[in-house]
């Protein structure tokens, strides 16, 4: 078999990052592929790793351009290209780009094939910074991701569109349809941060709630510990008490059993793209999102949901009242949702795409087992 190693952005938590780093290396076909995963910390997300028989070791990676880790940087990526050694690992495939400092040490040191997976949107300076050039392969989660990689001088053919994928056996349409309450409830998924926008969703509600009565809103997720999501987090609470939706607006906090919090809603509502969008699909819901990220390659515009404008509020707030008492409408979407995550999103498709990229990168590297 051939070891691969992946690096993980993260091993206490899991977001959109790690369910699909999961998902890939729960799903390789173990005839040939062996997973290593290195998470920067201990956690959850090792801990699932290790429950799912996946070869886990914890190794923190500090941040390489910050001035804080010039002293260990050096001392980490040793660590690395020793390990990459130790397991003969024939191939590195990182989940988050910022790691692509330690790729390039192990390319150049070990002439060991990388792949960087891109899930944000970039900058030019970002893919210069990052050594996008020189990662042997690309993967984009998006059209729209890839965009500035090609923009800022990346080869075309060095980059595969890959998009998220989901287990549309886990994820399934509530047959019951048996709920606490009878209330119309839109959702928002994500860690609560700025880059999820929950204060954002926050407005939207005060403006639905105007016009519709009986609707509830869930921002399910939890803030990380550190000073910056914390701060967003009281931000968010404050604003709903700001404007009286503490009886509308409810915080779930972190939820284990992410099939059922789906199941519960009539309606996601992401201002940050992710995988989200294809769980809640596979779950029968429609979407409603902005044109960020693979928004807009996932959500079949007027079919499964609807993409509306950056940032504007009134539109999206436009949208779920349409939805909310349009009951037929909503129902629809929600069928043609769960037929399109079948068609588009399976785990299969998406780890044999990437099964693909490593084949012909290992081939190019003249790799022969040993």
């Amino acid at each position: 078999m051939i070891p691969i190693l992946y690096l993980s952005h993260c091993g206490s938590d899991i977001g959109g990052g790690e369910k699909q780093l999961f998902y890939l290396v729960t799903h390789l076909d173990k005839n040939y592929y062996q997973p290593i995963v290195l998470c920067p910390d201990d956690g959850i997300f090792a801990e699932q790793l290790r429950e799912a028989n996946i070869r886990t070791t914890i190794l923190n990676l500090p941040p390489w351009r910050k001035v804080v880790s010039r002293l260990t940087r050096r001392t980490a990526a040793a660590k690395l290209t020793d390990l990459v050694k130790k397991h003969n690992v024939q191939l590195v495939h990182t989940s988050d780009s910022w790691l692509n400092p330690y790729l390039l040490q192990v390319k150049t040191q070990l002439n060991v094939p990388v792949i960087s997976h891109v899930r944000n949107l970039l900058t030019p300076q970002q893919v210069a910074k990052y050594a996008f050039n020189q990662m042997s392969h690309i993967i984009s989660i998006s059209d729209q991701s890839k965009a500035p990689l090609v923009r800022a001088g990346v080869l075309s053919e060095k980059i595969d569109v890959i998009l998220n994928c989901v287990d549309i056996s886990v994820f399934q349409p509530d047959s019951k349809k048996k709920r606490e309450s009878d209330s119309f409830i839109v959702g928002i998924v994500g860690r609560i941060e700025p880059f999820k926008k929950q204060k954002t969703f926050v407005e939207i509600a005060r403006k639905v709630v105007q016009q519709c009565q009986n609707v509830r809103f869930h921002i399910i997720g939890a803030a990380l510990d550190t000073p910056e999501h914390r701060t967003y987090d009281h931000e968010v609470r404050q604003l709903v008490s700001q404007h009286k939706l503490e009886d509308v607006v409810h915080f779930t906090g972190h939820q284990d059993d992410m099939p059922r919090a789906m199941q519960e809603l009539d309606l996601l509502v992401t201002l940050s793209a992710g995988s989200v969008i294809a769980e809640a699909m596979a779950s029968g819901k429609p979407v409603i999102g902005t044109p960020i990220g693979s928004t807009s390659e996932m959500i079949v515009d007027g079919i499964t949901g609807y993409v509306v404008p950056l940032d504007s509020i009134e539109a999206i707030s436009d949208r779920i009242v349409q939805l909310i008492t349009d009951s037929a409408k909503c129902e629809q979407m929600g069928k043609d949702g769960r037929k399109h995550a079948e068609e588009t999103f399976s785990i299969e498709l998406h780890v044999q795409k990437i099964q693909n990229i490593y084949e012909k990168l290992l081939e190019s590297a003249d790799y022969s087992e040993t």
